[in-house]
């Protein structure tokens, strides 16, 4: 009897530090925690990976989910990687997981359960957080985290790159934009939302996020700042993009935008990401300081040129 075909594949990708140990050791966590999903049903895992690092893949990543497919591809960049991997995936339900991220035991259950509930629904995101042992962690997360979350289960206006399950006729049709840096995802949901597609958001689909310090978050900060130029000025029809285009003179006015929706996002969403209320204050203080990181990425996206020190692909 041939195997059944399954419900979910799950394209796992590696954005971060890629072909290191670092970048590794996530991936081992990561499928470590795919291995003791509580998901009943038939699930697909395909690992899309560059073909200049097939060879240095750990022999060992097999031990820990020995159904793991490996997909080759020149590819260099995340999101072209994630377009190839559903490419080969065989199921009509695809879930876009970083490898860098832990998903909870249920996650492919609830992601499943989702979209059975919603079946209008063209891509659903999930909740991702910091572990959030220590107050730095919970409140990055929130500042970093919660731009997409609308806290409880309902419609959203935008998809999560790193955490999110998608029908893949419709992630075919709106496939990542692989020319604008590895934080340009809105373009994608935007494209979808234009022909009418739902997008929605449920917090029970829900990962963590290894947190990496102040310098993995000014390198997320410096790429942020680069996808919100140059996805304005690639496509005009997106929020905001004729104030984008007035050039470099409109960055203070982006910046405090941007902070007034972090300060917005903290009052929505602090008590979702364990912030205890004291702790608030805190948050609103940084986010115009994290804001003020995303300037240099912006600065670069004028110049049309991208962001060379970055551990993100």
């Amino acid at each position: 009897m041939p195997p059944s075909r399954p419900t979910v594949s799950v394209i796992l990708v590696s954005d971060y530090a890629a072909g290191g140990n670092k970048g590794w050791n996530d991936l081992r966590h990561c499928l470590a925690a795919l291995a003791h999903q509580d998901c009943a049903e038939p699930a697909e895992f395909i690992l899309s990976e560059n073909t200049q690092f097939a060879d240095a893949i750990p022999p060992d990543l097999r031990d820990l989910l020995p159904s793991l497919r490996l997909v080759t591809s020149p590819n260099a960049g995340s999101y072209a990687l994630k377009n190839y991997g559903v490419a080969q995936a065989s199921a009509d339900l695809v879930a876009i997981l970083d490898a860098d991220c832990s998903p909870a035991r249920n996650w492919l259950t609830n992601l499943i359960a989702a979209f059975r509930t919603h079946p209008e629904a063209a891509a659903i995101s999930g909740r991702t957080t910091y572990e959030g042992r220590t107050l730095w962690e919970r409140t990055l997360a929130l500042l970093s985290r919660s731009y997409l979350d609308t806290v409880q289960e309902g419609t959203a206006q935008f998809i999560s790159n790193n955490n999110a399950g998608w029908k893949r006729s419709v992630y075919l049709e709106h496939p990542l934009p692989t020319d604008a840096g590895p934080f340009a995802a809105r373009i994608q949901s935007e494209s979808v939302r234009r022909e009418g597609g739902t997008l929605r958001f449920d917090p029970s689909i829900r990962v963590v996020h290894e947190f990496e310090g102040w310098g993995m978050e000014a390198d997320i900060r410096r790429n942020t700042g680069f996808g919100t130029v140059i996805t304005r000025l690639r496509d005009p029809r997106l929020p905001y993009a004729r104030l984008i285009r007035m050039g470099r003179a409109a960055i203070p006015v982006i910046a405090a935008g941007k902070t007034w929706n972090a300060w917005r996002d903290c009052f929505r969403c602090w008590r979702v990401y364990g912030v205890r209320v004291h702790e608030l204050p805190l948050a609103l203080v940084l986010a115009p300081l994290l804001i003020g990181l995303e300037t240099p990425g912006m600065w670069a996206a004028y110049g049309h040129g991208g962001i060379t020190d970055s551990s993100y692909r």
